[in-house]
Formats: C-alpha cells, structure tokens, sequence
C-alpha cells in the first residue's frame, strides 16, 4: 500500500505543479509589468552551457550595474519549479524576485534544465510502472545539468568578477529538490559530481522552498562530508513533497527528518516551518521571506556561523493554495 501511495504522489506531482505555477504567473503579472527602479540597471546575458541530445542549454546571468563594486560578488544558481515537466529559466513570473537579488548585490544565474519527465512522456517512456524511475532520472539529469551551469559560471569567475566561495543554489519544488539532491551528490563525492564539477568545488548554501532530499529505494541520508548549510522552508500539509521521511519506491528525506538525523549546530540549518501550509510553500517565500533568506546568507553562509534554528510560522490566514487561489480569484482583473 505504501508504494501505490509513494507512486500516486509521484503521478500527482504534475497536475498540481501545474496550477501552481499557474498561480505564480498571475499573482506576479502586476509586479512584472512594473517599471525597475530608474536607479538600478539590470543586464540579463544568455549563455549555452551544455548541449544534450541536440537540445542546447541555457542560462541567464543577471547583474545590477548601477551598484558600484565591493570586491567579488556572491552568486544565487536559480531553479524553476515545474515538476520535471514545465517552467523555464525566463518565465516573466520569476523576473521580479530574481531582479531584487541583482539588486542586493548578487549575481543571479537562472538555469533551464532538461525537463525529465516531460522528455520520457515524449518518448512514451512514463508509465504507472516506470513512473518513479522517470522521476528520480530527471533528478540526476537536472542535477547534471546544474553541475555543467555552475562549471561555466566558475571559469568565467574572473570575469564576472564573482566569489567561487559564495555560491548558494535556490530553488522551489522540483527545483529546490533538485538544488538539495545536488548538494547530497557534492557531500558524498559522487561519480557525477566529480565528473562535472572541479575537484574541491563547494557550493556555500542552500536555500530550499518545499524540497526535499529523494534519492533511491532503500538510501539512507548519509554524508561523507558535512553538507552546506540549508535553510528549508516546508509546509506540514504539503500535498506532493516530503514533509518529515517516505520509504517505497523512493526514499524520501525532508526537513523534519533531516532535523531528526542531524540534529544540532555540527549541521548549520535554518528550518522555516509552516503548520498549516502545503505546497504553496514551493513559491511564497520567494516573496515574504526574503528579509529571513538575506538574514541566512549574511550569518550562515557569509559569516559560516554554526547555528541550528526552527521557526514556527503560524498565520491566522494559513499559507495554503486553496486560499491562495481565493485571494488571486477575489482580485479585479
């Protein structure tokens, strides 16, 4: 019963993803169509890092060139959320947030990956059966490509004039799982981690909007090396990724459990926890949580302070997407 279970929250994880992303475009079509601020410039350069299969893949570098150098600049690597299926690295939803931290004096690289699942539903590949396997390939395959995007970022690093110790990757749902099963990789040293990154590479953060750690049936949550400090938001009633531990055809680790079995400061986190929100949490922090994002970037990833925290975040009017698409349904068109 568990696995049939495992299995339908992996089929489900589209359809829903979908009305997310859905939602995020709407709520954020007024702040996209918004003016930047006449004081700040924003230059957006495009650049191929990979080619598979014929299909070329790209990122997006976005600066702020109004703000004067301070030495070399902290990078933030984005990925979209979409369930291996949809999103892009320019959707115009995303364009505000990724420009605010351009702003704050980051270099902001937004990567397009290959779309796992959405390539194996082409090749007729995606059954009920193969689905799981579908969805942990298109992890390793984004993983891979994210490795490829950050090994360009880091030969153009002089440059760009950016920090190779400051590299945080950001992410929400499939993006944050993806960000969190690559830093598992680096930890581990695993054979594709060492085949696509430089020896010793590191990246300083992670920051997670409702992912989670989902590797193979049977693994356990292990680390050769200390991973970087993460800072997870999760909501307890998310509908699609791992709040606490699934074990099936997938094992499945999220914040709670990564808490439980790594409990402590030896293991830097900053664990934002909503009681009552679901996977909404994959995209709202992206907007009313940016002071907490800046306050761990500044003490556990610039500072490297060794600190363990748990908020508890309680709202009269729960973070939940029922709500959320009440509230964007209610708004005058």
């Amino acid at each position: 019963m568990k696995r049939l279970a495992c299995s339908a929250l992996l089929a489900a994880l589209l359809t829903t993803t979908c009305v997310l992303d859905q939602a995020y475009a709407a709520s954020a079509k007024a702040a996209a169509a918004k003016p930047a601020p006449a004081k700040l410039k924003y230059q957006l350069t495009t650049y191929t890092y990979a080619t598979r299969e014929g299909e070329a893949l790209k990122f997006d570098r976005i600066v702020d060139t109004s703000l004067k150098a301070a030495g070399k600049q902290p990078v933030i690597v984005f990925l979209y959320g979409g369930g291996w299926e949809g999103g892009a690295r320019n959707d115009p939803g995303l364009a505000p947030g990724l420009r605010e931290w351009a702003s704050s004096g980051y270099t902001v690289i937004a990567v397009d990956y290959r779309l796992g699942v959405k390539i194996a539903k082409q090749r007729n590949e995606f059954s009920p059966e193969t689905s799981t396997a579908m969805y942990l390939r298109a992890i390793e395959w984004s993983v891979e490509d994210v490795f490829d995007a950050t090994s360009l970022v880091l030969k153009h690093a002089d440059e760009w004039n950016i920090d190779k110790n400051q590299i945080v990757l950001m992410g929400g749902s499939a993006g944050a799982t993806s960000s969190l099963v690559a830093e598992y990789n680096i930890a581990n040293e695993t054979d594709l981690a060492k085949a696509h990154l430089p020896p010793n590479f590191r990246y300083a953060g992670v920051i997670s909007m409702a992912g989670a750690f989902w590797l193979k049936a049977n693994t356990p949550l292990t680390f050769k090396n200390k991973p970087a400090p993460i800072m997870f938001f999760h909501g307890a009633k998310d509908q699609l990724v791992t709040y606490d531990e699934v074990q099936g055809p997938f094992s499945g680790y999220g914040p709670v459990a990564y808490s439980r079995l790594f409990p402590g400061p030896d293991y830097p986190k900053w664990f934002v926890d909503y009681p009552q929100g679901d996977h909404i949490i994959a995209g709202t922090p992206a907007g009313d949580s940016v002071n907490e994002m800046k306050a761990f970037l500044q003490k556990f990833v610039k500072e490297r302070q060794q600190s363990s925290i748990h908020t508890v975040e309680e709202d009269k009017i729960p973070k939940t997407l029922e709500v959320f698409l009440k509230a964007l349904a209610a708004k005058p068109k």
